[in-house]
């Protein structure tokens, strides 16, 4: 197994030329992993504090969007299984009762309880380093990622964000809600401040849930955030902002 990695081992060969990919996504997610590399090692470096697939239950939450399904098929198969707390752009929407469900499915037979959270939302960035840009199966013209964040966005450009509970638009209501004071709506951010400032607050929301519903003298677990990042060739990177474990009660640092 290795001890360490290298997030980036390959310059990107553009059509446009090199390095376009690798430069937008190096000066915006500074020691993004690879995505198998980023599952494999987050693996790894929790073998020494006893979380291992045999004993724990892994929880993810991304975005709905078919393209952040590879990431999460892989996290499935490395943990055996994962309980799916996913939203729109990767919110935690499940609440007390969600997560007290993922918790009841997580094996016990030493006395003892185990939990991964993976929480990421995503963004794109197509071959030509442009932010937002995907290329999609199927779909001739360009599409996009985050769709949701990009949404808000064009509302606030258009003066035209509405933050009413819409019932047949709840996750996208409650999304904008939650963002609304987190920045200034007058003053409209790049999509790759509002998808950190989405990544914030999906933190923050997890480390209340996790207060609410976890046990730490009789559970220990393991927290990842960060950013899903969809590159060309249908290649998918991970920018880790937080990752720790807590094992007796005692936090300690992981990537």
């Amino acid at each position: 197994m290795p001890t360490q990695l290298s997030p980036i081992t390959s310059p990107i060969e553009t059509p446009s030329g090199p390095f376009n990919f690798k430069e937008t996504l190096d000066r915006n997610f500074p020691n993004a992993y690879p995505c198998d590399a980023f599952v494999e090692y987050s693996q790894f470096r929790l073998r020494p504090f006893g979380i291992e697939q045999k004993n724990s239950i892994a929880c993810v939450s991304v975005c709905r969007d078919e393209i952040t399904t590879p990431f999460m098929n892989r996290l499935h198969n490395a943990w055996n299984g994962a309980f799916d707390f996913s939203s729109l752009a990767g919110m935690l929407y499940l609440g007390v009762t969600g997560f007290q469900a993922a918790h009841h499915h997580a094996p016990n037979f030493d006395g003892r309880e185990r939990y991964v959270y993976f929480a990421f939302p995503h963004i794109a960035i197509d071959e030509h380093g442009t932010l937002g840009n995907c290329r999609r199966s199927g779909r001739q013209a360009m599409s996009q990622a985050c769709g949701a964040l990009l949404k808000i966005l064009e509302s606030c450009s258009e003066g035209a964000l509405s933050l009413d509970l819409d019932q047949d638009d709840l996750e996208q209501s409650l999304l904008k809600q939650r963002l609304f004071g987190k920045f200034d709506f007058a003053e409209i951010p790049d999509l790759v401040t509002l998808t950190k400032i989405t990544q914030e607050i999906i933190k923050e929301d997890l480390e209340r849930m996790i207060h609410l519903t976890v046990n730490p003298s009789t559970t220990d677990y393991a927290v990842f955030t960060g950013v899903q990042i969809h590159g060309p060739a249908n290649k998918d990177w991970v920018w880790v902002e937080t990752s720790y474990v807590v094992v007796d009660g005692v936090r300690k640092p992981l990537l």
